[in-house]
C-alpha cells in the first residue's frame, strides 16, 4: 500500500469524509429553509426540551460565539426564543417556538432516518450495530485521551510508546 493509499484509508480521514459529505447533503436540503447544518442541529436538539446556550454548544459542537449569532438569526426567523434563566441570570434558556417545533418535527425523519439509510445501504443490521458500538467506544477513547492530555502528561503516542 502506498503512503497516499494509507492516508486515504486512515480512520480520521475517512470519518472526516463521511461527515463532510453528510453535512453537504444536509446543507443542500436545509438551505431552502434558511438554515445550514448548525441550525438543523439546534432545531433537533431543542426537540428534546429547552436547553441553555452552553448545553446547546456542547450538544451541537458549535462554538459559543458562532452559536450566539446563529440563535439570533433563528430567533429573527421565528424558530426559537431566548430568555434569561430565573435561577441563574448569567444563563440563557433557548426554546423552540411553535413554528420551530413544527419545522423540526416535519423534517426530523429526513435528518435522522434518510442519511442513516444511505450510510448503511448494503450493510447488514449486525454490522450496523457493531459499527455504532465501535463509534461509541472510539468517542470514549478520545474522551479518555483528552483527560490524560493535561499539561505534563505527554502526548498519547508518547505515553503508548513508554507503556
Amino acid at each position: 500500500m502506498t503512503v497516499r493509499q494509507a492516508e486515504d484509508r486512515s480512520i480520521p480521514f475517512l470519518m472526516h469524509q463521511i461527515v463532510g459529505r453528510v453535512e453537504a447533503l444536509v446543507n443542500k436540503w436545509a438551505r431552502p429553509l434558511g438554515l445550514k447544518i448548525e441550525g438543523v442541529r439546534v432545531l433537533f436538539r431543542l426537540l428534546g426540551g429547552d436547553r441553555t446556550v452552553n448545553q446547546l454548544a456542547r450538544l451541537t459542537g458549535v462554538e459559543i460565539s458562532t452559536l450566539s449569532r446563529l440563535l439570533g438569526r433563528m430567533s429573527a426567523m421565528g424558530l426559537l426564543t431566548r430568555r434569561r434563566d430565573a435561577a441563574d441570570a448569567r444563563s440563557v434558556i433557548v426554546s423552540l417556538t411553535d413554528t420551530g417545533r413544527k419545522m423540526a418535527l416535519e423534517h426530523r425523519p429526513v435528518y435522522f432516518k434518510d442519511y442513516e439509510e444511505v450510510l448503511f445501504g448494503g450493510i447488514s443490521d449486525q454490522q450496523a450495530v457493531m459499527f455504532r458500538e465501535l463509534l461509541v467506544d472510539m468517542i470514549a477513547n478520545l474522551e479518555a485521551a483528552d483527560e490524560e492530555a493535561k499539561p505534563g502528561a505527554g502526548a498519547p503516542a508518547a505515553r503508548a510508546a513508554n507503556a
